[in-house]
């Protein structure tokens, strides 16, 4: 959903047509984005932005795009797959998950060995990646919590 509440990004496929897609609410007027296999999009706090990730030479990556469908630049250049991002709450952050890391030892633990995920963030111009966990287990799905709500009850 864009932060004036009006409109919403999402992912199509099929008969009409490949990529994302932004809907108006108040008219049903839809624009097209991107023409592509382009997943997971999320729109930016401030927004200015559209992150989602993009399958590229057989990986896939993070990339943002305006909303105006200019401005397409590609965030992530890795091996192993970059996907299930969220924005932090003032829109300066990313925080991903990554195959990036390769196997580990799950493969004795399962009988589908994959190259696990691991938490990174980054900028929100692709600067600054820093990796948060490093263990045999998945790590996926990140999510921010807003600023200024409490862990514990009163």
């Amino acid at each position: 959903m864009a932060p004036d509440g009006k409109r919403f990004v999402y992912r199509t496929f099929g008969a009409n047509g490949d990529g994302l897609r932004i809907m108006n609410i108040e008219t049903n007027e839809i624009t097209t984005l991107t023409e592509g296999y382009d997943n997971f999009p999320l729109w930016s706090p401030r927004g200015d932005l559209i992150m989602f990730s993009r399958q590229t030479h057989g990986n896939y990556e993070v990339f943002t795009i305006s909303p105006d469908g200019t401005n397409v630049k590609q965030l992530t250049f890795t091996r192993g797959i970059d996907a299930h991002m969220t924005w932090s709450p003032d829109g300066e952050y990313i925080a991903f998950a990554s195959s990036r890391m390769g196997y580990k030892d799950e493969g004795t633990y399962t009988d589908a060995p994959q190259p696990y995920g691991e938490i990174f963030v980054m900028r929100y111009n692709g600067t600054g990646v820093q990796q948060l966990t490093d263990n045999q287990w998945e790590d996926g799905t990140p999510a921010w919590q807003p600023t200024g709500r409490s862990q514990t009850k009163p």
